[in-house]
Formats: structure tokens, sequence, C-alpha cells
């Protein structure tokens, strides 16, 4: 792993900018703004020098009392973050509204979150602390650092596969640590596992899928769909859209013409058609409902044409759905068969659009591409150990069901760039 040049930030005064973004908040009874007028970014691709700040080779800076802070960007598969090393202080630096604008693409850095690297929870509350690094929580577990995030709408989520791929090489890369290596990481989605590899991946012990409907959390009931999982809510149909049925019932069959027209036009308005969908619900952590299509003529590889879905409209509809009272990540999928209409064998492959709660769509989800595997498992539909090609990507799955039920997601992990944040 090539190691983060560590860099003084005072040497960020030789340079300036002539744009700017600030977002203030009020910060023991003082203003703070931050903006990047004194932000210096220098690329970052394979096969390039490490990042260097011209002008001084000094330590990595103490953020207590500065007036500005690194900034590490990362990305697994084009599921991009912003990272900070927090673990001076219990609270993230940046409240949810300057995430906001730190993650604006036009007017800010641009992300699809922001991550802290927190010291590890204290025994006696189990919350991040500034601590030293080997902290535990009341379960008597040994945790190494901590993770906060903010999603790029100020939401705070459990968890983020691809965050936590990225987090682990930053730590890797940021200590200069030999590898490969494993770090337990405090979430609050529970303890996450990550190893950095020397190949550059990244894998993740995810922990055990949760499938019971309270789990989630879903108004959905579980379906006895899978006799060996009765408990879990699969291929439960789920209303989306509007109150307009897609084909008109008998009663307005024989409505005025008018009246027809006008259904005829709502109908083709999104949002007013009432569509079916069939979902499995899967919670790593955080909440994912996983669709291979709608009710009507199966295949094991769905009815969905990922290739032409219109995620934008489709992605909100579930995000919101009454059905799930904290929101949901929807992913919407197709398995890759030889046979597209084959009825008799299951497969190692799947494509998948993603649209994450709290960020829209993405390039990549890692407990979405887990939770697609959990879900195709108990459909019927794929094997344990699959490839799930995302828009940035393949990922590796593994549903260790028969083992620990534990579910190992593997891949990519990438520096881009670093910069230094005026506060």
């Amino acid at each position: 792993v090539s190691k983060i040049e560590r860099r003084s930030p005072s040497s960020s005064t030789s340079s300036s900018s002539s744009s700017s973004l600030s977002s203030s908040s009020s910060r023991s009874g003082r203003e703070r703004r931050v903006g990047f007028g004194r932000m210096r970014l220098r690329p970052c691709f394979a096969g390039a020098a490490p990042l260097e700040d011209v002008a001084t080779k000094e330590g990595y800076p103490d953020t207590r009392g500065s007036e500005q802070v690194y900034f590490y960007k990362y990305q697994g598969l084009g599921n991009d973050f912003i990272m900070v090393d927090n673990r001076h202080t219990s609270d993230p630096i940046f409240s949810s509204e300057e995430a906001v604008a730190l993650c604006d693409r036009r007017f800010g850095i641009g992300g699809d979150g922001i991550i802290f690297l927190m010291s590890p929870p204290s025994t006696s509350d189990g919350n991040s602390g500034g601590g030293e690094e080997g902290g535990s929580d009341g379960n008597g577990v040994q945790y190494d650092y901590a993770m906060r995030m903010y999603n790029s709408d100020g939401t705070e989520p459990e968890m983020c596969g691809n965050g936590i791929r990225c987090l682990a090489r930053f730590v890797a890369e940021l200590e200069e640590h030999s590898v490969p290596r494993s770090y337990k990481f405090h979430t609050l989605a529970g303890l996450i596992i990550p190893e950095v590899n020397p190949n550059g991946l990244v894998s993740v012990d995810m922990g055990e899928p949760r499938i019971e409907p309270k789990e989630i959390p879903t108004t959905l009931e579980a379906t006895g769909e899978n006799e060996e999982y009765s408990n879990a809510v699969v291929l439960q149909e789920l209303e989306v859209g509007g109150d307009l049925e897609a084909v008109p019932d008998a009663e307005e069959m024989f409505a005025t013409y008018e009246e027809r027209m006008e259904n005829t036009i709502k109908r083709r308005t999104k949002g007013e058609l009432k569509e079916r969908w069939l979902v499995t619900c899967v919670s790593m952590g955080n909440p994912h409902a996983v669709t291979f299509g709608r009710p009507g003529a199966e295949t094991l590889g769905g009815t969905l044409d990922v290739d032409n879905l219109d995620v934008d409209y489709y992605g909100p509809l579930f995000e919101t759905h009454k059905a799930f009272p904290e929101k949901i990540n929807a992913h919407f999928c197709r398995a890759i068969y030889d046979t597209p209409e084959s009825l008799d064998d299951l497969t190692d492959a799947v494509k998948v659009l993603h649209w994450e709660r709290g960020a829209g769509k993405t390039l990549a989800c890692g407990t979405g591409a887990c939770s697609v595997v959990v879900a195709g498992v108990l459909e019927g539909r794929l094997k344990e150990k699959c490839l799930v090609y995302v828009p940035g990507g393949p990922l590796q799955i593994e549903w260790r069901r028969t083992k620990d039920n534990h579910v190992i997601m593997t891949g990519p992990a990438q520096l881009v760039y670093k910069g230094l944040i005026p506060v």
C-alpha cells in the first residue's frame, strides 16, 4: 500500500483560488466558515507519484486550533467519499449542514458522503471518544477505530459498505501499516472488520444479514416463500406509485369519454400510475429492498431491463414508501444467465442499479450488493458466491450461509487526491 504523504497545512498559503464556498455554523460561541479559496488539489491516478504539498515536508497537521483541515478523497467503484481524520475529538468536526456543502459537486469538493475516522469507543459509554487506539465497548469488543459519516443530503447512515473499504485503505496509508492487515471498526451498525490486501482490494466481513420484518424495519409481512427462512420478507408484493391501476377496472371502462381520457392522461404522468413490484427485504445494518421485477411471467433472471430502467423515477418512490418507516435503499436487479429463460440452474452473476437512501443514484453500494446476493439466494436465483456488476464495476460477494452466516464483500478502494479545507 502506497503511503499518504503527511504535510503541514501552512504550505497552502502559497496558493489561492478565485472560487469559494462558505457554510457557517456556531462552534464554541464563534462563527466558523468552510471555504475552498485556499484549497490545493493534485490528482492521483494509477501509476502517478504520491501526493505532495509543494512547499513543505513537515509532519501531519494537528487540526486542533488549526485554521485548515486536511481531507482525502477516496473512491470505491465510483462511490466517492471525503475522508477526515477526526480522532482528536469525540464529535465530527463538520456539521451535517457543512457536509451537504462539502459534498456538493459544483460548489464543494463533491462526494456521496463525508466519513470521519474516529477514535474507538470508550469502555464506559460505547461512544467514540478522543482516547487512545484500542478502545472497547460495554460488550468487551476491542475496537481499533470508529466510523461516523454523513450522506450527501446531511443524513447519518448506520454504515456504508464502500465507505468502510475506503476508510480501511485510508487508515492503512495514513498510518503506513504493512498489509495484509485487518481492523475492527465500531459503526452505528455494530462491529465491522475490513482487511486491506496487498493487491489493493479490501475484503470486509459485513456480519450476518437480518431478514425479519422488524429487523429491516418494514411493515411488509413475512411471506413464507422460502421454507428455510419462513420469517423473511421474500417476494412480497409492493404497490408503488399513485392511486390508478395499470389496467382500467370495469367501472372505469363504462365511464364517460372525458373521464376515461382524463385517467389515460394521468396514467402517463409519472407518479400517478400504481405499479406492483416483488421485493425481498434485507438489513446489513441498514435497510434494503431488492427487486428482480414485477409479478407475472417469471424467469430466474427476473423481468427487469436494468439497462433502460428509469432509476431516477422509481428510486424515490421506493425510498420514501410508507412500508419503510426509516426509508429504504432500493436495488433493481437482473441475474445474468447464458439462457435467460432457464428455470433449471442458479447463476453467480447479477447486474444491479442502486438508489441509496440519502444519496440517490450511485455507481456502487457495498451493503446493497451484499443484500442483493442474500435476496437472490432467498429467492432461489443466485449462488451464495457471486460477482455483482454495478455501474462502477464488479464486487465479489459471498454469503457464507452454512459456515458462519456472515457476508464477505471484496472490492477496490483508491485515493484520488487530497487537499485543505479552510475553517
